[in-house]
């Protein structure tokens, strides 16, 4: 099993908003899009297609924990590349909020040969990012 974890990123709203926004993966598309094609969801699951190497790959997550104010867990659906659980971290902070991604793969000796661990840091990396940037602008709702 591979840890892939994010910076703990200091954001400008409650734990609570944070948690609000996390929780409703159809919301994801925000912070996902353009690198996630096709994109559908609702509060319990969300799919879409990346690109990996020329290859489309479908991906679809779902719901396995919610913790007001504190963590959102996902795990895959029926359309999956390998097994793991991805987290969301959520801490409250003053008048804000923290947040860490952190996501515990069964990565294939196949896709670790490819590079897929540089490639899943770089999108929680990517996703952080887009969610401070989000929280930043007032836009987590």
């Amino acid at each position: 099993m591979t840890t892939l974890k994010t910076a703990t990123a200091a954001l400008p709203v409650s734990a609570d908003a944070l948690y609000a926004f996390l929780s409703d993966l159809s919301k994801h598309r925000i912070f996902l899009e353009p690198a996630a094609m096709n994109f559908q969801g609702d509060a319990d699951k969300h799919s879409y297609v990346v690109e990996v190497m020329g290859m489309k790959m479908p991906q679809e997550l779902v719901v396995r924990t919610r913790t007001p104010g504190q963590l959102v867990s996902l795990v895959p659906g029926a359309k999956k590349m390998f097994d793991h659980e991805l987290r969301f971290e959520i801490a409250a902070a003053g008048d804000g909020s923290t947040l860490r991604l952190v996501d515990e793969a069964d990565i294939p000796m196949m896709m670790q040969m490819m590079g897929a661990e540089k490639l899943l840091q770089g999108q929680l990396d990517s996703a952080l990012a887009r969610i401070q940037e989000l929280a930043g602008e007032g836009k987590l709702a």
